[in-house]
């Protein structure tokens, strides 16, 4: 019984390493592009501001009613979408349970959610909270993973449609802002630079 549960267990594990991970270039050739000038140059150490931008993720015409769209912006994954009545949306495009990626998700319209293709939770697109029932299905592997990560919402960001794109409203510097701690000089990734490491 026990070797089953761990054969199963790596099945699982497994399936999160899937060929079918967030891979928008190969769906798309659009790279995505800021609307909005450039944020200033930052130093390398130090605070740095929020650099807030309207980023373009695709254009208007490629994401029909009923059809999603996602692109790597800024270091964010975003998947965004268009309801029957014309109306965009947009959320992260990983989910929060294991990382894997969202897109081909179940859209339910009247509730405004998106289902998780592979563990089956429901993300609102107004909030990104879960509603519902955590990593419901596949029915076992869904439970052990459900038990193991603990229920979480997702990132919804701001989104309009404006000059023939789609575009997500970001902070563009975040990555940088979270690597900063990590990265004080060239090849510094312990902090032996300021003494932390020791």
């Amino acid at each position: 019984m026990l070797s089953k549960l761990c054969l199963l267990a790596v099945v699982a594990s497994a399936s999160a390493f899937a060929p079918t991970g967030f891979a928008p270039a190969l769906r798309s050739g659009f790279s995505g592009a800021a609307v909005s000038a450039p944020a200033a140059a930052r130093a390398s150490v130090g605070p740095t501001m929020s650099a807030e931008a309207w980023v373009r993720v695709c254009t208007s015409d490629s994401v029909q009613p009923g059809r999603q769209q996602d692109a790597l912006i800024s270091g964010a994954a975003v998947l965004c979408g268009r309801f029957s009545n014309g109306k965009v949306w947009a959320i992260s495009a990983k989910n929060s349970a294991t990382g894997t990626e969202m897109y081909g998700g179940q859209v339910d319209e009247a509730a405004q959610t998106l289902k998780d293709p592979q563990w089956g939770t429901q993300y609102s697109l107004v909030d990104g909270n879960v509603v519902g029932k955590w990593c419901p299905s596949p029915p076992i592997i869904g439970g052990i993973i459900g038990t193991i990560f603990p229920p979480n919402g997702v990132w919804v960001p701001q989104v309009r449609e404006q000059g023939g794109y789609i575009e997500v409203l970001i902070d563009v510097d975040a990555k940088a802002d979270f690597e900063k701690k990590y990265w004080k000089g060239i090849l510094d990734a312990q902090g032996k630079t300021d003494g932390g490491y020791y």
